[in-house]
């Protein structure tokens, strides 16, 4: 079996050139694209966590601060160029607890309002996103042509 080196697993970042696509499963996990085409540099993250507890440089996604950091790292993004970037959010489904009448204390959802957060903070704007609910989603990064896509993915039996 070969390794799909383009897919990518929880509490990874990776980024993208030319022909690559990058892509990633995501349940209650959140997915944070980054695109800059003026550098023709793209980066997806899969974040399984709202926010390291403690203040890290190690370069990873398993916390959605964490991973902002290391993909504008990693796509060699300097603060002067955060202009450049834009967002794309896709995850965060609820996909424990379906019935629950408090959607904002579910991990899913604290994952997205972090990466909002983040990204305001930022000032990187989210140009799309899919978020929340009962499904999960499949983000892909087309990084040669400039495009993403996201595709909910049905819970078994709904």
């Amino acid at each position: 079996m070969i390794e799909d080196l383009n897919y990518v697993h929880i509490g990874e970042v990776k980024v993208g050139r030319g022909e690559d696509v990058l892509h990633a499963l995501l349940g209650s996990c959140v997915g944070i694209a980054l695109l800059c085409p003026s550098k023709k540099v793209y980066g997806l993250a899969h974040c399984l966590l709202p926010e390291s507890p403690k203040i890290t440089v190690n370069i990873g996604a398993r916390y959605v601060d964490q991973a902002i950091k290391s993909l504008l790292l990693l796509m060699g993004i300097k603060k002067a160029q955060y202009s450049e970037v834009q967002a794309v959010l896709a995850g965060g489904g609820n996909m424990t607890k379906p019935q629950s009448a408090n959607e904002e204390d579910l991990i899913g959802s604290i994952n997205v309002n972090k990466a909002i957060e983040c990204l305001k903070t930022a000032g990187i704007p989210i140009i799309c996103q899919d978020v929340g609910g009962i499904t999960g989603r499949k983000i892909s990064l087309h990084c040669g042509s400039e495009k993403y896509e996201i595709k909910r993915i049905s819970r078994q039996g709904s």
